[in-house]
């Protein structure tokens, strides 16, 4: 029955906005948080697509913007119609251009052009990409307890020598506002017919990086949770795949579960990938991006996120250009293997998860498959195998 594969997450949402089984209702996102998750869903109502959110994570907020099921101390659920995100209290407010311009104003920068909400996790954080005079600004919307961190991160970075844009300012109610990233964004570089970008050359780079980055005086740890991750995106598309695909998941898990070994602690960027990366003229790492996660962590975590990502790009791209991005994520397979970079494998394992239920999200089982058949290849350490076997094709 149709009621037997709907999740949890959706059957509140028709009971909170007392939806009839037929009214289509689509996932667009799921992520887990606290106790529970963020569920994302798109509806049709009087000709307009609207976007609600399913928060099941218990954790406290200091407003509620939505309707609560339950205490309101401790709610089992809350609904919310986006933007209206009860973690994120001034995402409503400056995703309107004439609040975006009054911030920035107070900064000294002359908007030129409405935001533009460019990236979105719901409960987490939202990123608006906003036209000024002197060049692009980027608003991050994040939760107020978190700005704090965000700064003295910042400032801990740029004490080590680590290249970054510059930060312009920030506000205690959830605001932190960036200037634009010098050079010339990697996936671009590697991406562009007829580039030259070398991949071991950009490893290099990347290494180096990562040791200015140990060198940062910051001793909170790392926002990352890639232990929990693992189990939760199992366990998740073991419900939603096929028999067959859900029986590999299960596989590659088996081959790498407990595999966390990760060495002393040092501080880590936190969610490193070439997306991050800005290059100059050379080909050097001109700036660092998105450096709100770093902290006190395991190396592996970064090189695991690298990897992960770098391998889900190659997917993405079309042919031919997509063989110069397989060549990155095999050069940076063999580069961190279980020998020199112990827990890497684990760590891309549970990303790769990750982007293959993302991918199934968005109605896409055959690159779910791709990903997953990925997955199985870095749990089996066979990195000269990525992209080249006809589940790639």
């Amino acid at each position: 029955m149709r009621a037997d594969t709907r999740s949890r997450e959706e059957l509140l949402l028709r009971e909170v906005l007392e939806l009839g089984d037929e009214a289509p209702v689509t996932m667009i996102s799921r992520e887990p948080s606290g106790e529970g998750s963020v569920a994302g869903f798109t509806l049709a109502e009087s000709g307009e697509e609207l976007t609600y959110f399913v928060d099941t994570s218990g954790r406290a907020v200091a407003r509620e913007t939505g309707l609560v099921l339950g205490e309101l101390t401790a709610p089992e659920a809350r609904v919310w119609l986006h933007p209206a995100d009860p973690h994120l209290p001034a995402l409503a407010p400056v995703a309107f251009s004439d609040a975006a311009a009054t911030l920035l104003a107070r900064l000294g920068v002359t908007a030129t052009g409405a935001p533009r909400l460019v990236a979105y996790r719901a409960g987490r954080r939202a990123v608006l990409s906003v036209d000024a005079e002197g060049g692009r600004q980027w608003v991050k919307v994040v939760r107020p307890d978190r700005v704090e961190r965000i700064v003295d991160a910042h400032r801990a970075l740029a004490a080590a020598g680590v290249p970054q844009p510059g930060l312009r300012g920030w506000s205690d109610d959830g605001l932190v506002v960036i200037d634009q990233a010098e050079g010339v964004p990697a996936a671009d570089a590697l991406g562009a017919a007829g580039g030259s970008i070398d991949p071991d050359a950009l490893l290099d780079e990347v290494d180096g990086l990562r040791r200015r980055i140990a060198g940062a005086a910051l001793r909170s740890p790392a926002r990352t949770d890639m232990t929990r991750r693992l189990a939760w995106y199992a366990d998740r598309l073991s419900v939603v795949l096929p028999g067959e695909l859900a029986a590999g998941v299960a596989r590659t898990v088996a081959a790498v579960d407990g595999d966390w070994e990760s060495g002393d602690p040092v501080v880590i960027h936190g969610d490193l990938h070439f997306g991050q990366l800005f290059l100059d003229d050379a080909a050097a790492i001109a700036a660092v991006i998105d450096v709100d996660t770093a902290g006190v962590g395991a190396a592996s975590d970064d090189t695991g996120a690298f990897l992960a990502h770098a391998i889900a790009s190659a997917i993405l791209t079309p042919p031919p250009r997509d063989e110069r991005v397989w060549e990155l994520a095999r050069a940076a397979a063999r580069r961190w293997d279980a020998a020199s970079a112990p827990g890497t494998r684990t760590r891309a394992v549970a990303h790769l998860l990750g982007h293959a239920l993302g991918a199934w999200e968005a109605g896409s089982l055959a690159r779910a498959a791709r990903i997953l058949a990925a997955a199985h290849t870095v749990a089996a350490e066979e990195a000269d195998a990525l992209g080249r076997s006809a589940a790639f094709g």
